[in-house]
């Protein structure tokens, strides 16, 4: 469900304004050695739970949940995770989980989801994203400001699993320290 706000009265309007339309994009290295531990010990697959884990960690906040419908400005109660299936490791999780016939969930792209992806096999340090107008729509009323994250490929340092995650921001809605939480 999306809610509107009171556009007028936000105390967000004027960095609103101010930095509608640009983007950035922040990558950081988490270290993920116990929550590797815990899926392999709960046999659940690793995709599937990092997809989940954000789906969470974006519900649990308002400001990653905004957009603009119709004109209106808002934030949607919850976003679904949109993510690509791999087709050699996740055809039998797909048919299991998603009872489907596609590699691209859900089928119909809406404004409530956050998209996920991932590159299992290239460790990273830094990674930005183009998108043309017609994926933004910027120049619409309505546009989705959810982020969009990409997951690299986890590897050990120092005892430790890392792994690299990249989050585009929507600046007109995140500022740092909302790319920080």
């Amino acid at each position: 469900m999306f809610i509107p706000i009171d556009y007028e009265n936000w105390d967000r309007k004027e960095i609103y304004d101010a930095f509608h339309g640009y983007m950035y994009c922040m990558t950081v290295e988490l270290d993920i050695t116990e929550f590797l531990e815990k899926i392999h010990e709960s046999h659940w697959k690793f995709y599937p739970s990092m997809c989940y884990c954000i789906a969470k960690t974006v519900n649990e906040h308002q400001d990653y949940r905004y957009a603009k419908i119709n004109g209106h400005v808002g934030y949607f109660g919850q976003v679904n995770p949109h993510y690509t299936l791999l087709r050699t490791q996740f055809l039998e999780d797909k048919a299991l989980a998603e009872a489907g016939d596609t590699l691209y969930y859900p089928k119909e792209d809406g404004l409530n989801n956050v998209h996920i992806s991932i590159m299992p096999n290239t460790s990273y340090t830094a990674l930005s994203y183009s998108k043309p107008d017609s994926f933004t729509h910027y120049n619409t009323p309505t546009v989705s400001y959810v982020p969009f994250i990409m997951i690299g490929k986890y590897h050990e340092v120092d005892g430790r699993v890392k792994i690299p995650i990249t989050t585009e921001f929507h600046h007109a809605v995140n500022d740092g320290y909302h790319a920080e939480q």
